[in-house]
């Protein structure tokens, strides 16, 4: 099983999406990777940070020097071979300015969004990410265009595994699930607590 770090391996030291648990888990043995949360500030700067509020106020209307927080560029320039999944909370985002930031780096990057325009307007643009959708499977359609799927564990079923797999598209549950032989035909996990 290859498990993905859910905003890394975070604890009292260092928080979720902070840039001590990313870098914990990058280095950590058991996992194949990080998932963490992009959005961007009213000043054009990716930070990784989950929720739309900071302190009460929208953080696409705050400037990054307002937020304590890592920013992507930070995480980006940690050296690793490993999976960087980024999942894109704004959804304005301007790809073309975002797809030439992420051109800097020559990393291993997933890109996945619940906004399917969102990862379909990065879909048309480049191939050179692999693009998914987060819980697709609640607005699914026969013609999945994307390189993965990224489902909530409990949804999760033989018949959407293996429809998926027989169309080469990866297949990343999220969270863990105790059915070991669903959890064993998947791609990726995405761990929501870390192993260590």
């Amino acid at each position: 099983m290859m498990f993905i770090a859910h905003r890394g391996m975070w604890d009292k030291i260092g928080e979720a999406n902070s840039l001590i648990a990313l870098k914990k888990a990058l280095d950590s043995k058991i996992y194949i990777g990080i998932e963490t949360d992009v959005r961007v500030t009213k000043d054009g700067i990716y930070i990784l940070y989950h929720d739309p509020l900071y302190k009460g106020s929208l953080v696409k209307n705050l400037k990054a020097s307002e937020i304590r927080g890592p920013r992507l560029k930070d995480l980006l320039k940690i050296p690793t071979d490993k999976i960087i999944l980024l999942e894109i909370k704004d959804f304005n985002l301007d790809i073309d300015k975002f797809l030439k930031f992420l051109a800097k780096y020559d990393r291993k990057i997933y890109l996945m969004s619940f906004n399917e325009k969102v990862i379909n307007k990065i879909h048309q643009k480049t191939n050179k990410y692999k693009v998914g959708i987060l819980n697709y499977v609640l607005n699914s359609k026969e013609n999945y265009p994307y390189d993965f799927i990224c489902i909530l564990n409990n949804f999760l079923t033989d018949y959407i595994i293996n429809t998926f797999k027989l169309k080469n598209i990866e297949v990343i549950g999220y969270g863990i699930n105790n059915n070991s032989k669903l959890v064993y035909n998947i791609s990726y996990i995405i761990d929501k607590k870390y192993l260590d």
